[in-house]
């Protein structure tokens, strides 16, 4: 049996900067998924990711969000 490993992403919006629906685009545009529930968004990986492709996610959603007002949380685990 595999395991199913995915990124889980919750944003905190600001008040200035970009609206909720942009920051949507911008995340999904990097493979997440909006989601119900605790998380904003979800990344599934097809692989079982190393630390160093977990830290480049995070590295991407950080250029993403860079001057939108957001603060971001990640979250990566087995399901």
């Amino acid at each position: 049996m595999s395991t199913m490993i995915r990124t889980h992403l919750i944003v905190y919006f600001g008040t200035t900067g970009v609206g909720p629906s942009e920051i949507a685009r911008r995340v999904e545009a990097l493979g997440f998924k909006t989601t119900w529930g605790p998380y904003d968004f979800v990344y599934e990986w097809s692989n079982p990711p190393t630390n160093k492709e977990i830290l480049a996610i995070g590295d991407k959603v950080a250029e993403a969000l860079k001057g939108t007002g957001t603060v971001f949380n990640l979250d990566t685990h087995d399901v």
